[in-house]
């Protein structure tokens, strides 16, 4: 594709060179340049793509597109105001715009995403549709699954996505809107359909610094979506947004269990960790069997269900696609120890989550509730001590331990959340995030449930600047088959 087609849609601010080349490919990363590719430098939140323009040219680039003012040669040069936005244009232009060939589905909100976006994608396949996934579990092609690296993927790997899709003949497309990514521009050139909102809470404010930016962040994406906006009338921000949003041209469409909303759920019942209530909807009344637990599953399955609804699957049809899902991948995963010893593995890391998370095991617990949590390094510190006044106030005992510390002492990440202890929290501190895991389920007794936070579907630990590989699921079931062909042990650390 010639590089003057690339850059249609670029704000040029000034180029110099030949505009007539091939180009075969594009980079942000100066490792990955090849013979003929557009070198794109980016100023990221810790390196600055300007810094290897030198490296992309040794490797075979032929054009550099910069924000700063750069004395090169032998390359064509194209100067933006913003390169990020930049690369979004470029990378939706070199792919033929992929997006605007799916229906394309964004989700967004502080907790829920992945359990929406799952949902949705479950539902669809249940029915024969052909979709796509992009989020926090990773990016599903038909019987095609890849890791990422971001909740929402870099614009230059999303675009390819979306062209993968394409051309494996996918309809539609469900993806994870973070607020990370639509702040740094990667989803700029996604022609969004339906967008969906779960909640907004607590987080990120180490990034958006307050919740004011962080809400305008999200507001975003449903400024973007063209023809239905899906909207949690329950939560605070959730009305505020559909009051901003009344002029414009989507479609508004509410759901929720206490507001009046289009779609709701009433007489709710909890059964254990699996719920029942009767969905209220625009298409009548059914009565719904959830496998999954807790209230905050419930407005996650009316984001899903209002979504399928306005794609246009019958009521009856989205009944039995949602009543087929019996877990979510890293959320709530319940891990069989036994007919007395309940574990189980969730993602929940922020005050919202745990306290959703904690109510649901509450309602259920036959004995003590052991919590193994920590909190990430070099994030928002504020939550840490909120979120042990959540555990303190519904754990038995918490194992405080690390998670994705990073470059951050964790005890200190520790000290900070045993400031929302009181004096009569009952807590131990084991930094081995597999020992604290094994200390939980060795001093377990009959009846108890072992919470372990923070993970959820992840494979890694984030130890300084290495990425170690860390999978919960094994580390629990190796402790388990020690469990359970021994007496039970007591072992202290």
């Amino acid at each position: 594709m010639r590089l003057a087609e690339i850059i249609k849609g670029l704000e040029l601010v000034r180029v110099r060179g030949r505009l007539d080349i091939e180009v075969r490919g594009i980079a942000y990363n100066s490792k990955k340049v090849c013979p003929d590719f557009i070198f794109v430098a980016v100023e990221g939140l810790r390196l600055d793509g300007h810094s290897f323009i030198g490296e992309a040219i040794s490797k075979g680039a032929r054009a550099i597109v910069v924000s700063k003012d750069i004395d090169i040669n032998g390359v064509t040069l194209i100067k933006v105001k913003d390169t990020r936005a930049a690369l979004s244009s470029l990378s939706a232009a070199f792919f033929a715009r992929p997006s605007e060939k799916l229906g394309l589905i964004g989700v967004t909100g502080t907790n829920g995403k992945t359990s929406v976006a799952y949902l949705i994608r479950q539902i669809l396949i249940h029915n024969k549709e052909r979709v796509g996934l992009i989020g926090s579990l990773g990016v599903s092609l038909l019987n095609t699954s890849l890791k990422t690296n971001h909740t929402t993927p870099e614009s230059l790997e999303l675009q390819a996505y979306f062209k993968d899709m394409v051309e494996k003949e996918l309809r539609l497309c469900v993806m994870e809107v973070s607020s990370h990514g639509l702040k740094l521009k990667r989803v700029n050139d996604c022609d969004f359909n339906i967008g969906v909102f779960t909640n907004l809470t607590h987080e990120h404010l180490d990034f958006h610094m307050n919740m004011e930016n962080y809400y305008r962040a999200k507001l975003e994406l449903f400024l973007r979506a063209e023809d239905v906006n899906i909207i949690n009338i329950d939560d605070l921000y959730g009305r505020r947004l559909l009051n901003d949003l009344s002029d414009q041209k989507a479609k508004l469409v509410s759901y929720g269990i206490e507001e009046k909303a289009d779609l709701r759920a009433e007489d709710i019942r909890y059964i254990g960790y699996s719920s029942k209530f009767s969905l209220v909807s625009p298409m009548g009344y059914t009565d719904i069997n959830l496998k999954l637990p807790g209230k905050y599953n419930i407005y996650n399955s009316l984001a899903a269900i209002a979504c399928c609804l306005q794609l246009g699957m019958s009521l009856d049809q989205v009944k039995r696609g949602l009543e087929a899902v019996s877990f979510i991948p890293g959320r709530f995963e319940r891990i069989w120890a036994g007919p007395n010893l309940s574990i189980i593995i969730d993602y929940a890391h922020t005050p919202d989550g745990f306290e959703q998370l904690l109510t649901t095991i509450d309602r259920a617990k036959t004995n003590r509730i052991i919590m193994v949590f920590g909190c990430v390094g070099e994030r928002d510190k504020t939550k840490r001590k909120v979120m042990g006044q959540i555990a303190a106030k519904y754990s038995d005992e918490c194992i405080l331990t690390t998670d994705n510390c990073r470059s951050e002492d964790p005890r200190e990440i520790i000290s900070q959340i045993k400031e929302g202890f009181n004096k009569d929290t009952k807590y131990i501190e084991i930094l081995d995030r597999a020992e604290a895991i094994r200390y939980a389920i060795f001093n377990s007794r009959e009846g108890d449930t072992i919470l372990i936070t923070g993970k959820g579907h992840e494979h890694i630990q984030v130890i300084g600047n290495k990425a170690i590989y860390f999978n919960e699921k094994e580390i629990v079931k190796s402790a388990l088959d020690v469990l359970l062909t021994r007496p039970r042990l007591s072992i202290k650390l």
